[in-house]
């Protein structure tokens, strides 16, 4: 097994003697708060990890083990129940499997063609294009499943069911099905695919390529006997982590998949996932000491489990694909000056055979001319792949843009929702949405940048760090709904006579614990980004280590920092599944007030509003909830561009001081 590589040590700061004792009291203290709020992570993890075998155990003191995992049926909520997990797995390993099987060669294809054939300004267009169709909220992925996907699928069905070959061997597809489900969570992570895949495909070193092209490759050929066997552990590292989010995908399963249990493979039916049975129950009142509360964190905690055991061997395996890449580098042979100037031996006498007169090898030209149409097949299929990201934004955009913007208007902005259609607006989870975003920046970011710093500043650089890295990982892609079924026990039932229960400040809790694993790893990657050379230039002058943080290192590394707060805080804006755990209404007759009463009422957002009115079965409240899905693209995308400017209007301002 290969060693670990471990990042160097930073700069040591000035000997502790030379700096005077108030410094270093205050340096001590300004340590202790950064240690703080690096342990807060930790402390989200044991939190996470109590409460899940807490709940657990008061279920399996009703259930044996023996029933949670024979059982084939689902009916926690029955006199006579049944409480077979393996329903509830069935339709989420179905699901998850058809999106990764979706998901697989549009990703590698995808991949090939950005670092292997996409030219660079298209790469610029293409990739990000592409990497933004895991930003999308699932709420719209949801909705695009059910009101376009199924139909379209159903009427595709329809038609080949009529052909006179085929006719009555085609299935009728469900409304609800696990099939639309499962292409629009395929079409969510293509990207991680994608991007993992290609760093995977870069990773391999460049004597290998060279060594393909002297053989007589062609590039197909190099990438299909070379590059994709020596990245094969990255790509598989890259499936691994996409299944696991494919396994957590909560939205789309709740709205496309529907909410009935049955233990089947059938794709084309109506079935019920893990996450889909959380939000079903969460729906309603459900009373803390119940057996049905109990039941929703058993299967939320198998679900962890299931997601933190494939997170961590995802990553895993990156990072053993990364230190055997760096194993393979081929060294060069070191020539001496005086080697050089000798003269080279003369060549060896070698007899060679008569050759017949000069004449085309047809056999060869005619092979030669197959591998290049073949070539230029495969460089079709991977551009194809590569275009996905720009298909689907075209689709969904359309179809939203047909459906909503009829509704879109001033009125629809400023009224209230109400069971009324024509009557409905957004302004409620419009400013939900906004306080929310505000007090998650006001919670997630000084402890984020606090954790960053401790953890990139102070700590050593051992294998504990290491473990640490790997876990702040881990963090970030547990699924949202088990962060919900987190924030149901502690800030909306626990800590209710301080949060209000169900209410917007239990929410932006909820949503700063998701976010705050993310805001570490940004902004330790914009603290990375600063040259170890200004570290020292600080500490040469006599600067203690925190004044080298703060009056050199921040001001630098802030461009990056704020931008990956904004990025941070588009993922939080689309979160929906969370704050439908913890109680988000349905119906909010008025906008948070700028007061603690207004923080510990009842909220809604507009992720919230969306699930809302597509479960309704009215077309005008569909139309809304498309409505809806453009102001909340609005938003990101207006947030994601203030995010470029900050960063390009920081950076031309450092070059202007340096």
């Amino acid at each position: 097994m290969s060693s670990l590589k471990l990042p160097p040590h930073r700069p040591a700061p000035q000997s502790r003697q030379s700096i005077p004792l108030t410094t270093l009291c205050q340096e001590r203290v300004i340590q202790s708060f950064l240690a703080l709020a690096a342990a807060i992570p930790v402390l989200i993890s044991v939190t996470i990890l109590g409460i899940f075998l807490y709940e657990a155990f008061f279920f399996f003191q009703d259930v044996s083990f023996w029933q949670f995992f024979t059982d084939t049926e689902w009916t926690p909520s029955f006199s006579s129940r049944k409480v077979g997990i393996g329903v509830l797995a069935s339709a989420t390993l179905m699901i998850a499997l058809i999106a990764t099987l979706f998901a697989i060669p549009f990703g590698v294809l995808a991949a090939i063609y950005l670092h292997e054939y996409a030219p660079p300004l298209l790469r610029r267009i293409l990739k990000p294009t592409l990497e933004a169709l895991s930003g999308i909220p699932t709420i719209v992925y949801g909705y695009f499943a059910l009101l376009f996907v199924t139909p379209l699928l159903q009427d595709g069905f329809a038609r080949l069911g009529n052909l006179p070959l085929i006719g009555g061997m085609m299935p009728e597809l469900d409304g609800f099905n696990a099939l639309s489900a499962g292409l629009m969570t395929g079409v969510l992570i293509a990207p991680i695919i994608s991007s993992i895949s290609e760093d995977a495909i870069a990773n391999v070193p460049q004597q290998l390529r060279e060594g393909g092209y002297a053989l007589g490759f062609t590039k197909r050929e190099l990438i299909w006997r070379i590059l994709l066997p020596t990245a094969f552990p990255g790509i598989i590292a890259a499936i691994t982590l996409a299944a696991s989010r494919a396994l957590g995908e909560t939205m789309i399963a709740a709205i496309a998949a529907g909410q009935n249990p049955q233990l089947t493979l059938n794709p084309f039916i109506t079935v019920e996932s893990m996450t889909a049975f959380i939000i079903q129950v969460s729906l309603g009142d459900v009373p803390a000491d119940s057996f049905i509360f109990h039941a929703i964190f058993t299967v939320g905690f198998v679900l962890f489990l299931i997601t933190l055991s494939l997170n961590w061997l995802g990553h895993w395996l990156v990072r053993r694909h990364q230190q055997i890449m760096t194993g393979m580098a081929i060294p060069t042979a070191e020539i001496s000056a005086t080697e050089l100037e000798q003269p080279a031996p003369p060549p060896p006498s070698v007899s060679l055979p008569k050759l017949a007169p000069n004449r085309p090898d047809q056999h060869f030209e005619q092979s030669l001319n197959r591998r290049d149409s073949r070539d230029r097949l495969f460089v079709a299929f991977t551009f194809l792949a590569a275009l996905l990201g720009i298909i689907m934004f075209a689709t969904l955009l359309l179809t939203i843009l047909q459906q909503g913007l009829p509704s879109l208007d001033w009125q629809f902005l400023t009224r209230f929702p109400s069971r009324r259609p024509e009557d409905a607006g957004i302004f409620a989870g419009l400013m939900g949405t906004l306080w929310l975003l505000g007090l998650t920046a006001l919670f997630a970011f000084p402890i984020g940048i606090g954790a960053a710093i401790y953890l990139e500043e102070y700590l050593p650089k051992n294998y504990a760090s290491y473990l640490l890295e790997i876990h702040l990982d881990n963090l970030a892609a547990i699924p949202s709904i088990i962060y919900g079924l987190l924030g149901l026990a502690i800030f909306a039932r626990t800590l209710r006579f301080i949060t209000g229960g169900a209410s917007l400040l239990s929410a932006a809790l909820v949503l700063t614990v998701i976010v705050l694993p993310l805001v570490i790893i940004t902004t330790r990657a914009a603290l990375r980004s600063v040259s170890d050379t200004q570290r020292q230039a600080g500490y040469g002058v006599g600067m203690t280590r925190w004044q080298v943080i703060y009056h050199v290192i921040l001001p630098t590394a802030l461009p990056r920092i704020l931008t990956g707060m904004l990025l941070t805080l588009s993922r939080a804006i689309g979160e929906t599944a969370p704050l439908i755990a913890i109680g988000a209404a349905a119906f909010v007759p008025v906008a948070p007030a700028l007061s603690l009463e207004g923080l510990q009422g009842g909220f809604t957002t507009l992720t919230t509003q969306i699930f809302y009115w597509v479960s309704r079965p009215k077309v005008e409240f569909h139309n809304l909830a498309a409505a809806t899905i453009l102001v909340l693209g609005g938003i990101v995308l207006g947030m994601n561009i203030l995010a470029v400017l900050l960063r390009d209007f920081y950076r031309s301002h450092q070059k202007k001081v340096l």
